[in-house]
């Protein structure tokens, strides 16, 4: 049975759907406004991940899919159920609670009906300021982090990306099916993302591409960022040809950014992220839906409509590339030494003790050595182990070019390897 409060966030935002059921196909602006308006609104707490307030939101989520004429993605389901692990954002233990991805199918045509674009955002956010400890009354203003930019803002394009797919839909030709999808989990460590890409409800090697949107709400002088250009050959003209709105473009080749993006690229996955840059209410109570720029939310929304439906009747096939970037860090912990380079990419999709390789760049110090994607390191230089942070910590102790010795674990085996340590700034 929900709680009171769940049942609370539902019918308060619910009266929502009215407005978005009228809006006519020209207001775009006001469409992707009242999904945000919805999604920030105090009785949804921002949505937390693991509370009654997310469960709530998944609900709204689900609804809206309904009404915009996707079927349910996950056998007959709108909804995954994943465990959710670590802390949240104040340290609530998220142990023993769960979460839920919600996604929708469009199915595409022809030869390409079987072959699947992912579209994807994440909908939880980091919740009360002072976490509730059971069903609590809405928050004030000031208490909650609304994340309007992050992360309602990618929720409402994709949504907006649905409606117009839906509208402008063609049954003749080869198109690919898409699957929607808004994923919990990501402030916590892209655990909807990373769990949802190891238990897709297509065989995962139907999966030709994945775009994500984080943080659309606001642009910088029209830039808008897209990475993962390079990670199959047809992203940069695709990415270029949908530009026809004068947007000021920065690419990036690899997809190795912070957001649920990665989990996908990890599986051999082309990606392309799709980012409006730093803001300064970011993680603030602040970050409200009166911050955001619709108009601009709107350009933003028809330039990723053209670019997925160029993927999606994309004839040829979507080769996944790995690109290694010179701006992309192990980690953030604290420490010396964030010069020192390794050379390789964590899985950030299953939980196991120990630091898995996603992949080891060519020419890298770990690809030299003889380490190999999957390979789970247990010890680096004398200290254990565990996880990503322990790893990033015992890399930063040492300099580069210094000779450490690394054990992994590798199909039942336990092998030890020397690495001579490499320079970030040496990488090409």
């Amino acid at each position: 049975m929900k709680s009171l409060s769940t049942l609370a966030a539902i019918l308060a935002v619910w009266t929502t759907l009215g407005s978005l059921a009228v809006a006519s196909p020209d207001s775009m602006p006001e469409n992707i406004k009242a999904h945000a308006v919805a999604l920030t609104d105090p009785v949804l707490a921002g949505r937390a991940s693991g509370t009654p307030e997310a469960e709530a939101a998944a609900d709204t989520l689900a609804a809206w899919m309904e009404s915009l004429g996707l079927e349910p993605a996950f056998d007959g389901s709108w909804f995954q159920e994943i465990p959710l692990s670590g802390q949240g954002w104040a340290g609530e233990e998220l142990g023993g609670k769960t979460g839920r991805n919600v996604a929708g199918f469009m199915r595409g045509n022809g030869n390409l009906a079987g072959r699947v674009v992912v579209v994807g955002a994440h909908y939880d956010h980091l919740g009360r300021v002072t976490p509730a400890d059971g069903p609590a009354p809405p928050p004030a203003k000031g208490d909650y982090y609304p994340g309007a930019n992050d992360n309602a803002s990618g929720v409402s394009v994709v949504f907006e990306l649905i409606r117009l797919a839906g509208e402008n839909r063609d049954d003749s030709g080869d198109r690919r099916s898409v699957i929607f999808v808004n994923f919990v989990g990501e402030e916590v460590g892209l655990q909807g993302s990373g769990f949802m890409v190891s238990h897709l409800p297509v065989a995962v090697d139907s999966v030709d591409a994945m775009i994500n949107f984080d943080t659309v709400g606001q642009l910088t002088g029209d830039r808008l960022y897209v990475s993962g250009v390079g990670t199959t050959p047809s992203f940069a003209t695709m990415v270029s040809a949908a530009n026809t709105e004068g947007l000021d473009l920065s690419l990036a080749q690899g997809g190795w950014s912070g957001s649920d993006h990665m989990s996908f690229n990890t599986k051999e996955i082309p990606v392309l992220f799709i980012f409006g840059g730093a803001y300064p209410e970011y993680n603030r109570p602040a970050d409200d839906w009166p911050t955001l720029d619709f108009e601009v939310m709107a350009t933003v929304a028809a330039y990723s409509s053209r670019l997925l439906r160029l993927i999606r009747d994309h004839s040829e096939e979507l080769p996944w590339v790995m690109v290694s970037e010179k701006n992309l860090r192990q980690g953030e912990s604290e420490g010396q030494n964030r010069d020192t380079w390794f050379g390789s990419l964590p899985d950030f999709t299953e939980e196991i003790v120990g630091y898995k390789l996603a992949g080891v760049f060519d020419g890298s110090p770990a690809a030299q050595a003889g380490l190999q994607k999957g390979d789970v390191l247990v010890m680096l230089g004398g200290d254990a182990i565990v996880d990503l942070p322990s790893f990033t910590q015992a890399l930063r102790s040492h300099a580069p070019g210094d000779l450490v010795e690394v054990r992994v674990e590798r199909e039942g085996r336990t092998l030890n390897f020397t690495v001579v340590l490499g320079n970030r700034a040496d990488r090409e």
